[in-house]
């Protein structure tokens, strides 16, 4: 890391501060909460002003159960897409988790604080026991009331469960980091979807509690025997008593319960996400070097701080791209900050290069059996050109259409490029002739001793041709080996006969739960897209912005250079993507009629949308350092792309003054 003065801090200590003022609303929110519900809970029961006078204490009872939501959000949420690529693989993995456990545990108190106060004001919160009968020795525990006690676990569990198989923990960000809406104003647009969702959610656990509570009964019962016989009740199992109007009162509660949880989880959310502008203030501008502390929170890549690194990287894409006397002021001052080993630019650079490499990467893989039928559809285009074109090349020919759709599991080892073939070759060749000539008359006793000439006829050549005759076939034959040809025409059909039952499967209900969606598979490549769109974002428009702010020209060719080459990796590779799906990804029949009516739809998805903004962010730069293009020493893939761009923009430019001149008269 650079080197700071004491007195600058870390931007994780500056962005805690302002997240800890920000949820303090969230605080203030929970408090009117906690009013309403102590009122809204006893008010089916009568007693208004008993009920005032029970806020007092009931109140803070259910501000704390509130406040655990809060702080389960505070310690867990998360702001990267999950890295799983089928449904079923996310349910596994995020319900036997440690964080499952963690959030589960939260949500427990959550639900048991309120259900403790609840308790009270029904004629159940006494009735553990029923009456026994003549024959019994002990009174029989009341099964009702175990339901009510059991309830919060299932509650808990199924709405802990959903939280985060559907990623409801992962705070949502944009690109960039203009000014956004007052969160006041934000607070209620979602409030008629809370209330809708929560009725949905109270409705499904409702149906699910009881069922579950009839399979788990023994398991209850035996797990408490311990419980039960220090009550000195009766061991044996109870039969099922729940009334009607036990469970509405239980419904009645558990939906107010979800829709806290819901609008709890709402408020963090839009508070959490104001972003790095705190009122008019920047966060880094709370020390007394903005810039230096800034690069500190891109460098946070610890897992726990990925939220601090995130507000960095948008922070430095407003910083890069906004004309505020602000971010001007800091913009200028990230051409001219200076650390020990030099200019703090290069180090900010290499810090988005990072995460443009490592998504690049990550949307450049292919699995082996992705691979495996990416080359087979290589080979199939060739051929289809090979025919349509008459063209025909003795040799490989695999540069016909260059390494642009070359994709592998493992990265290709190079030659040195300033070695030439026949250089490489001719080593090769000489020392195997070096080595030969040494061991030649070793090898010409051998071959002319009688031992070997008794074992080349009884065992050598006997075993060839069998050898042959088998497994070999004869290219100067027209006949084809009649045991190779079975066994390739079993393997095909045995292939197709597993694709055909895959697809069918995977067709159904439950083979939804393995499927590869278009839209799980980009997100699983692109797990932070924020970041890498700001890191992208941000260098383009410090490289453009530094024509006219850049006075010390810490800003060179060979940035330029570095930055054009870099944007171009993420252009092939997205668009590689779109061009060639993974053959792993699951359409159905209607999404395959959509797709062939129109091909755009494909381009509506994650990588589609970096796609576009790396796009439109090399375009820009081309046509801002149009007139040095000349001067600088791209790589031939981009600098084929720069000059197709400033072709497309010449032309833009030319039809946009022939509609001028046709509207003049």
């Amino acid at each position: 890391m650079a080197s700071t003065t004491p007195t600058v801090g870390t931007y994780r200590s500056y962005f805690n501060k302002v997240l800890k003022k920000r949820l303090k609303y969230v605080n203030n929110i929970s408090i009117i909460v906690a009013i309403i519900y102590s009122l809204t809970l006893q008010l089916p029961y009568g007693k208004f002003w008993w009920n005032l006078l029970f806020t007092s204490f009931r109140g803070p009872i259910i501000f704390l159960s509130l406040y655990l939501i809060k702080q389960s959000r505070y310690k867990l949420s998360v702001v990267e897409y999950s890295g799983h690529k089928t449904l079923g693989s996310q349910i596994y993995y995020s319900l036997f988790s440690l964080n499952f456990f963690k959030t589960i545990i939260f949500y427990l108190l959550s639900s048991y604080l309120l259900f403790f106060i609840y308790i009270f004001q029904l004629p159940l919160w006494s009735q553990y026991y029923l009456v026994s009968k003549e024959y019994r020795k002990k009174p029989e525990i009341n099964d009702e009331w175990v339901f009510y006690w059991y309830y919060p676990i299932i509650l808990s569990l199924l709405y802990s469960s959903q939280h985060l198989i559907f990623q409801k923990n992962r705070l949502n960000f944009k690109f960039g980091a203009q000014n956004r809406a007052k969160p006041d104003d934000i607070l209620f647009s979602k409030f008629p979807k809370l209330i809708g969702g929560s009725i949905g959610l109270n409705l499904i656990i409702n149906i699910l509690s009881p069922l579950i509570y009839l399979i788990l009964k023994p398991i209850i019962y035996k797990s408490n025997i311990l419980f039960i016989i220090i009550l000195g009740l009766d061991t044996s199992i109870p039969s099922y008593n729940l009334s009607l109007k036990t469970f509405i009162s239980i419904s009645y509660l558990s939906y107010h319960i979800i829709f806290g949880w819901e609008l709890l989880n709402h408020i963090f959310n839009v508070y959490a996400t104001i972003g790095c502008i705190d009122g008019k203030k920047l966060i880094s501008t709370y020390s007394s070097d903005p810039v230096n502390t800034l690069l500190t929170g891109l460098r946070n890549v610890e897992p726990e701080y990925q939220l601090s690194r995130l507000t960095a990287f948008q922070e430095l894409a407003y910083i890069s791209s906004s004309n505020d006397p602000e971010a001007l002021k800091l913009r200028i001052a990230i051409y001219n900050a200076r650390s020990r080993r030099g200019y703090i630019w290069p180090a900010i650079l290499e810090e988005c290069s990072l995460v443009i490499k490592e998504t690049t990467a990550r949307i450049n893989y292919r699995s082996p059996s992705d691979l495996k039928v990416l080359k087979q559809h290589q080979l199939t285009l060739k051929e289809e050109l090979r025919k349509s074109s008459g063209y025909s090349k003795s040799g490989d020919d695999s540069d016909i259409f260059g390494n642009s759709i070359f994709v592998s599991s493992n990265p290709p080892t190079n030659l040195n490029s300033k070695t030439s073939v026949k250089e490489y070759i001719q080593p090769q060749t000489s020392k195997s002739s070096s080595s030969s000539s040494s061991s030649s008359s070793f090898e010409a006793s051998i071959l002319g001793s009688n031992l070997y000439k008794i074992l080349e006829s009884q065992v050598i050549i006997p075993l060839k041709s069998i050898f042959n005759s088998f497994l070999i076939e004869d290219s100067s034959s027209t006949k084809k080996n009649p045991l190779i040809s079975n066994v390739k025409q079993f393997i095909e059909k045995a292939s197709i006969i597993i694709n055909e039952y895959n697809q069918k499967f995977l067709s159904t209900y439950v083979g939804a739960l393995f499927r590869i969606t278009l839209k799980r598979d980009t997100e699983s490549r692109v797990i932070n897209a924020v970041n890498f769109g700001n890191a992208i974002i941000s260098i383009s428009n410090l490289l453009i912005h530094s024509i006219e702010d850049d006075k010390n020209g810490s800003i060179t060719n060979s940035h330029i250079c570095e930055i054009l080459n870099l944007l171009e990796k993420p252009i092939r590779a997205s668009n590689n993507y779109i061009e060639f799906l993974p053959a792993s990804i699951y359409f159905s029949e209607y999404e395959k009629s959509l797709i062939k009516e129109n091909k755009k739809i494909i381009n509506n998805n994650l990588i589609g949308i970096l796609h576009d903004l790396t796009m439109n962010e090399f375009f820009q730069i081309c046509v801002k350092f149009n007139y040095k293009l000349n001067d600088l020493v791209l790589n031939a893939r981009t600098y084929k792309l720069a000059k197709w761009v400033i072709d497309v923009a010449i032309a833009d430019q030319q039809s946009q003054q022939q509609k001028r001149q046709r509207v003049t008269p």
